[in-house]
């Protein structure tokens, strides 16, 4: 559970080379940090910029989203989206921004560890920055939270792994979360992840069945793991229903978490979790 021609062959190799990049570069704690700039690309924020950039700022009015623009650059997309009133827009937005951090970090980890052959498959940091700037830069986990708050799919876990200054929560990290000083944080992420169990999001769902069974963060209580296994199960299945009943088909979770519960506490749970997951709405656009 714990873990979402040519041109087509070229398309998924991509994939996968980024794909294993950021699993070794996120495994290094080096995913959410900046480092020097070269001088042609504007200058990124600095970390200190970064957190004092999670300080309140002055509440502004969101935009009518903006129709798109066949000759808008990386900067001009990044505010069009974070201006949308749309969250789903403003997770987008992150994500632009957090690619172009990614890339700018991991430039000379790629260049040893890619093969000269697969580099022109890779975006540069160049072409994953272009001219997006630095107060974009430090606005970025302001739009995370904003999506998240909202039960926008993923932003939950991101908002989870950027940890509360957007150093990352990784094992190789100093950060610690659970710091008197985290607790309004923690507060914000629990309420994000209660948002994206009531849009379907399978991530938000996960965690919430890794808590209650383990009981880490949480009182443990199996049964209340057993509702969100539930959930997450029949949410699973509106998007991916391959995938769902593959899940079903080898299913020894639910009978393990079950294996301590009486049949009228099983039973309850079920129901609980079919009904939470039929109520549940994921947002227009998201998936």
């Amino acid at each position: 559970m714990h873990h979402r021609h040519l041109f087509l062959v070229a398309s998924t190799l991509a994939a996968v080379l980024v794909g294993g990049a950021l699993i070794y570069g996120l495994g290094q704690g080096t995913a959410a940090a900046v480092t020097t700039m070269p001088a042609a690309p504007p200058t990124l924020a600095t970390t200190t910029e970064r957190i004092a950039s999670l300080a309140p700022a002055p509440s502004a009015p969101v935009a009518p989203p903006r129709a798109a623009s066949p000759y808008e650059s990386l900067s001009q997309k990044v505010d069009r989206l974070s201006r949308s009133s749309d969250p789903v827009d403003a997770f987008a937005a992150y994500q632009l921004v957090t690619a172009c951090i990614w890339a700018r970090d991991h430039e000379g980890w790629m260049a040893n560890h890619i093969l000269p052959g697969d580099r022109g498959m890779l975006p540069t940091t160049q072409q994953a920055c272009g001219d997006i700037a630095s107060d974009q830069i430090q606005s970025r986990l302001r739009w995370l939270e904003r999506a998240a708050l909202a039960g926008v799919h993923h932003a939950a876990a991101e908002m989870l792994k950027e940890g509360p200054d957007g150093l990352g929560t990784s094992a190789s990290t100093s950060t610690d979360i659970s710091a008197p000083e985290n607790a309004a944080w923690k507060q914000r992420v629990d309420a994000a992840l209660e948002a994206g169990v009531h849009t379907c999001d399978s991530d938000s769902l996960e965690s919430r069945v890794d808590g209650y069974e383990s009981g880490l963060g949480v009182e443990q209580d199996r049964a209340r793991a057993l509702t969100y296994w539930v959930a997450y199960m029949d949410c699973r299945q509106r998007f991916d229903e391959a995938t769902a009943n593959g899940l079903v088909n080898g299913d020894g979770v639910a009978q393990r978490m079950g294996a301590t519960l009486s049949a009228e506490q099983i039973a309850k749970a079920v129901s609980d979790g079919q009904q939470l997951a039929r109520s549940a709405q994921p947002l227009p656009g998201d998936h």
